[in-house]
Order: C-alpha cells, then structure tokens, then sequence
C-alpha cells in the first residue's frame, strides 16, 4: 500500500457491486423514454434511436455499476452520445469502404480516378457475392438498405445477435478479400 501525505495508507475504493436485474429494470423504466427522445431528436430516425437506446441500455448491463446512483441520468445521457458517435463513425466508414461516399482524401475526379473507383467498386461487389448467403443478406439489408439490425433480426426471424455475428464476419471476409486483391494487383 502507499501512504498518502498525511501518513495514513491509501485504501483502494471500494468496488461497486453489480447491477441486479431489477436495478436495471427500474433504470430502464425510469430513464428509457427520455433517452429515446434524446437520440430521436439527434437522429430523426426512429429505429436507429431503438437501436441506440438498446446499445445504451446494453452498456449499463455491462458496465452500469461504474455510475454513481445519484448519477445514472447523466451517466445514460453520455453512454447514448458515445454510441451515437460510434454509430456515425462506422456508417462513414462502411460507406468509404463500399465505395457509396466518395473519399474523404479525394482530390480530382478525373478519368483515372474514376476508373479506380469502378475497379474498387467492381472488387467489392466480387467479394460480396463471394460470401455466404446469409452473412450477404445481412450486409445487403444494412448497407444497401439501410435498415437496423433489430429490423432484419425481425424479418430473417434470427435472434439480433445472430445477425449482428453475421455482420462482423461478412465484413471481416470481405477485409481480407479485398486486400488479397490489393496485393495481387502488380502496380
């Protein structure tokens, strides 16, 4: 132990035990409309705020034992901008990636510009008709449709996990096919 200035050993905080389901349940219950309206009025979307608010709500299972009691609301409110800000962040990546948003770094567009971006464009849709079925399903709907995953959990009748395991692979399958392409292409 180490000693504070006046002598005395320095005990370490105590841990905060877990949330029990009913603590969550009564969080859930008192906070959950307010946190929805919140990422609604950022998003304007209706299933993305349910989405976000279910990731927010997944984190104070995970975690929720790091807020104060006196502090839950605020702890809530910025677990649900963090996850807004992480959603955002993985859209524009995953339009970079698909090549549906143009670069950020893109300086001309000329004819050899272009031509490299059909050619991307092209190597992407040969790795996503290379995935399984299923996992290309999932990328289908959530990238070329937009829709959330709650949202196709519910329409492949799969549990939201499932869909969201299919999801990760896809994408890990396309990363590595698509940078096998990258080191084959000679130039």
């Amino acid at each position: 132990m180490t000693e504070s200035g006046g002598g005395q050993p320095e005990r370490p905080a105590p841990e905060r035990p877990r949330l029990t389901p009913a603590d969550v349940q009564a969080i859930y219950e008192r906070w959950q409309t307010d946190v929805r309206r919140f990422l609604l009025a950022i998003t304007g979307d209706a299933e993305l705020a349910d989405e976000l608010l279910q990731a927010t709500f997944s984190r104070l299972v995970e975690a929720g034992q790091a807020a104060r009691p006196e502090s839950v609301r605020g702890w809530l409110f910025k677990v649900a901008h963090n996850e807004l800000r992480l959603w955002k962040r993985r859209a524009a990546t995953h339009a970079r990636w698909l090549g549906t948003a143009p670069p950020p770094a893109a300086a001309g567009t000329g004819p050899w510009e272009e031509a490299i971006r059909g050619e991307e464009r092209v190597a992407v849709r040969r790795a996503l008709t290379a995935l399984p079925e299923e996992q290309r399903l999932v990328v289908e709907a959530r990238i070329d449709q937009g829709k959330s995953f709650a949202t196709i959990a519910a329409e492949q009748g799969r549990p939201l996990g499932t869909v969201r395991t299919r999801m990760r692979l896809a994408l890990e399958k396309l990363r590595r096919a698509l940078g096998e392409e990258a080191r084959d292409d000679p130039a």
